[in-house]
């Protein structure tokens, strides 16, 4: 067992004749007259079979605070629920878009698709243009959304860039094609082939 030792804290306030030795003299008659004072340990070289830290026991609580419940007797730590919150689609998919990419997906060039990656890259007059790929395998990183019974993985690069786009599939008698109505667009080119935001 280390025996502590323990140094008063000594606040000296300079002034008078008196000795050093007699300060001293005084200070223990002081010490012995005051009951409680203040102490701090002194600072000492730690030995090699010394330790700072000394792991103290954990004692369990008094019978007297033990409720009488089921969760009281149950041991096992308590885990923090979780809260899942519910969050819209990035995009929103039309039921014609669905339905298009769905005949697409049963076709010959898109055997063993899980569904369509959407993307964003830079092309065109104003910079930006709109990718539809099939996704053979999920993307790892990408957020992947399932609408009408399709599978809709979009890049994490182009998920800020199409956040709130409503995507379509229009048919007229000069074309047929997806759509796609971004209100994070501030312009497109002439041709409807690039966008900017």
């Amino acid at each position: 067992m280390m025996k502590s030792t323990y140094r008063p804290v000594v606040t000296w306030i300079a002034g008078g004749s008196r000795s050093i030795s007699n300060l001293a003299n005084n200070f223990t008659t002081t010490i012995r007259q005051v009951p409680r004072l203040e102490t701090w340990p002194v600072a000492r070289p730690l030995g090699k079979t010394e330790t700072f830290l000394t792991a103290q026991p954990i004692r369990s609580p008094p019978s007297s605070r033990l409720l009488s419940t089921a969760a009281a007797i149950d041991d096992s730590p308590a885990r923090p629920r979780r809260r899942t919150l519910e969050t819209k689609d990035p995009i929103i998919l039309t039921e014609r878009a669905a339905d298009r990419i769905k005949e697409l997906l049963q076709g010959d060039n898109a055997k063993g698709a899980l569904g369509i990656r959407l993307g964003v890259k830079r092309r065109g007059c104003n910079g930006l243009s709109y990718t539809l790929n099939y996704a053979m395998e999920k993307p790892e990183k990408d957020l992947e959304m399932e609408t009408h019974g399709v599978k809709v993985y979009i890049e994490p690069m182009a998920l800020f860039n199409v956040v709130g786009t409503v995507m379509d599939w229009e048919e007229s008698e000069l074309a047929s094609e997806f759509t796609f109505n971004n209100p994070n667009s501030k312009g497109e080119c002439g041709c409807g082939e690039s966008f900017t935001v």
